[in-house]
């Protein structure tokens, strides 16, 4: 016998179709996850494409190389035209752009073409003017591809007070053999409503290079980092939020001693008030809870019943994107939290009310647009049982 052979609830990224994700455990699809979306998405296949994902169909993702599903706040793509760079909402200066069929762009399924850039001078430039709201947190991401070009470099122009934002920056020792990813989170500054993103920026190199999935987007308090690819023509785009839930799980997972473990990364911003920065996931419903997330600026768990509320907070918090396996122990006077093949904190307090495992939620109590969770995830699993030390050790450990 193994521990997924005593998990009472197994989900995976695995086996979907529109508006569900599969559990693996229990068979019956007494676990099956509902998935909700309310408008088309992106993700990225396990051949590194970027590829549309239709209403609330489950956005199976392969950026990090395994497979995660992806739990995302609502966001919008400012930026026009985000893949048509040969369009004159592109200001360009001593650049030339031509479509290039030898280079599939990363979107290859939809646009077996890119476009490659030839800059003429040391001093080339492309950009694009954007509305903004002052004060205001944005990631600015985009894909490049390597040509001729031995430098490249991006900046972020604020039109009202006449400064950067960003600097000239050079990316091009970040690129791979590929297409890489490049983002970058700003803020805007006082009386800020007009900003220039430029694509190239006085580069000093001549040659050519390739661009694609270029976005900016405001950061909610749900995220700071790039979110997927939202592409976009002659308008703005807005990719809805998604969430999950599955109720009626009491005789699935009814169980006053087990475990929650969850192996996941999250998108937070880890600024403004605390409220704004409570996003969770995990079994809740009526008064009982075992929930895993962020508070304010920490990640914590959250144990509470008819004995009370314990929550376990784990400093230092992780960096947005970056996997961790967590696991709650919860037990009549014997609870602990777990990261990754470590045992963080205990407790003895917070029974645990069997009566109220009958949620498993991407939200607070399973209330729409209250607290949710932002991120991606592996493994979901339930046991019925407190696991052992050694057990939690094996079940963590990276």
């Amino acid at each position: 016998m193994t521990l997924l052979d005593d998990a009472a609830v197994l989900t995976t990224a695995n086996a979907y179709k529109a508006g569900v994700l599969y559990s693996i455990k229990p068979d019956s699809g007494a676990a099956d996850l509902d998935i909700t979306r309310a408008s088309t998405a992106t993700t990225v296949s396990p051949l590194g494409i970027i590829e549309p994902v239709d209403v609330n169909v489950p956005q199976i993702d392969y950026t990090d190389g395994c497979g995660s599903f992806w739990i995302e706040a609502q966001a919008t793509n400012l930026v026009l035209y985000s893949g048509g760079i040969n369009n004159a909402v592109w200001s360009k200066s001593d650049v030339t752009v031509v479509a290039d069929y030898s280079v599939p762009s990363p979107e290859a399924n939809v646009y077996p073409f890119s476009y490659e850039m030839t800059t003429t001078s040391n001093f080339a430039q492309m950009y694009q003017t954007i509305t903004v709201v002052a004060g205001t947190s944005y990631t600015y991401s985009f894909y490049a591809h390597k040509g001729t070009m031995t430098d490249m470099k991006y900046k972020i122009f604020d039109m009202d007070n006449g400064a950067d934002l960003v600097a000239s920056t050079s990316y091009y020792s970040s690129l791979g053999s590929g297409w890489t990813r490049i983002s970058k989170v700003f803020t805007t500054g006082a009386g800020n409503t007009t900003i220039r993103i430029y694509a190239l920026d006085s580069s000093h190199s001549i040659g050519t290079m390739y661009l694609w999935g270029l976005q900016l987007e405001e950061n909610t308090s749900r995220k700071n980092m790039e979110s997927s690819y939202i592409p976009t023509t002659l308008a703005t785009v807005t990719r809805n939020a998604s969430s999950f839930v599955k109720t009626g799980l009491t005789s699935t997972m009814g169980s006053a001693d087990g475990v929650l473990f969850v192996e996941m990364a999250m998108f937070y911003n880890g600024v403004g008030s605390p409220s704004s920065n409570q996003k969770m996931m995990g079994w809740m419903s009526g008064g009982g809870r075992c929930i895993l997330g962020t508070w304010g600026s920490s990640w914590f768990a959250w144990l509470s019943g008819t004995g009370g509320n314990y929550i376990f907070s784990m400093t230092p918090s992780v960096a947005n994107g970056n996997f961790v396996k967590l696991a709650v122990k919860y037990k009549t006077g014997d609870h602990a939290y777990w990261k990754d093949g470590v045992e963080l904190t205990t407790s003895t307090d917070a029974t645990v009310d069997a009566a109220d495992q009958d949620v498993l939620v991407s939200s607070y109590q399973n209330i729409p647009n209250f607290w949710d969770f932002s991120g991606k995830i592996r493994t979901i699993q339930v046991y019925n049982r407190a696991l052992t030390d050694p057990e939690l050790l094996a079940l963590t450990t990276p």
